[in-house]
C-alpha cells in the first residue's frame, strides 16, 4: 500500500515524530495498521521504559493516529486499518495544532494526470514545527529608499521569501 510504504520512507528521512496525511478525494486521511507496532511506537516504548524506570510509572504507548485523534478531537474509524480524516479545506487549522505539539507533518496530494485508474500521489509539502504557516499566495516586498546629497535617490525592493531584489538609482537631474 502506497501510504504505508511512504510512511516507512518518511520515518527514516524525517524522524519518528512524523504525521503523514494523504489526500483521498476532498479529504486528508491518516491510517494505521491495528495491532502492528510501528518504529514510531517502538521508539516511544523505549523512551517510556527509561521514564518508567526513573519514575516508576506504568507503560502507556499510543499509536500516532490515536495521539493525533486526541489532539484534534476526532474519532478513529476501525476497519482493516485504523482511519481518521478531515476535509482538505481545514488543513491549515489542523497543521497549526500538530506543529505546535512538535509533530512534523507530511502532506501527500493527489496528482492531476487526466488518466483513469488508480490516483497518483506524491509528497507536496513537509511542515516542521519551526514552519511559518502564513498563507502567502503573493510575494511581499520590502521597499528601501536612500537619499544622497548629490541629487541621487536609490530605490531597492527585496523579497525575503525568494531572495529576489531589485535595485536602481534615480538622479534628480533626470527628473522632468
Amino acid at each position: 500500500m502506497q501510504y504505508l510504504n511512504l510512511a516507512e520512507e518518511n520515518y527514516s528521512k524525517y524522524g519518528l515524530s512524523v504525521i503523514q496525511l494523504i489526500q483521498i478525494g476532498k479529504f486528508y486521511e491518516l491510517w494505521h495498521e491495528p495491532d502492528t507496532p510501528s518504529r514510531q511506537q517502538a521508539y516511544s516504548q523505549a523512551e517510556l521504559l527509561v521514564e518508567s524506570f526513573m519514575r516508576s510509572k506504568p507503560l502507556e504507548v499510543m499509536p500516532s493516529i490515536e495521539q493525533v485523534a486526541s489532539l484534534l478531537d476526532m474519532r478513529i474509524i476501525k476497519r482493516s486499518l485504523l482511519q481518521m480524516g478531515f476535509p482538505t479545506y481545514s488543513l491549515s487549522t489542523h497543521l497549526s495544532t500538530l506543529l505546535n505539539k512538535g509533530w512534523t507533518v507530511i502532506v501527500i496530494d493527489e496528482l492531476v494526470t487526466g488518466k483513469s485508474g488508480p490516483k497518483q500521489r506524491a509528497v507536496s509539502q513537509v511542515y516542521s514545527p519551526s514552519c511559518n504557516l502564513e498563507d502567502c499566495s503573493e510575494l511581499s516586498y520590502l521597499l528601501s529608499i536612500y537619499f544622497s546629497q548629490d541629487d541621487l535617490l536609490g530605490i531597492t525592493l527585496f523579497s525575503a521569501m525568494n531572495g529576489h531584489s531589485i535595485m536602481f538609482p534615480v538622479s534628480w537631474m533626470d527628473r522632468d
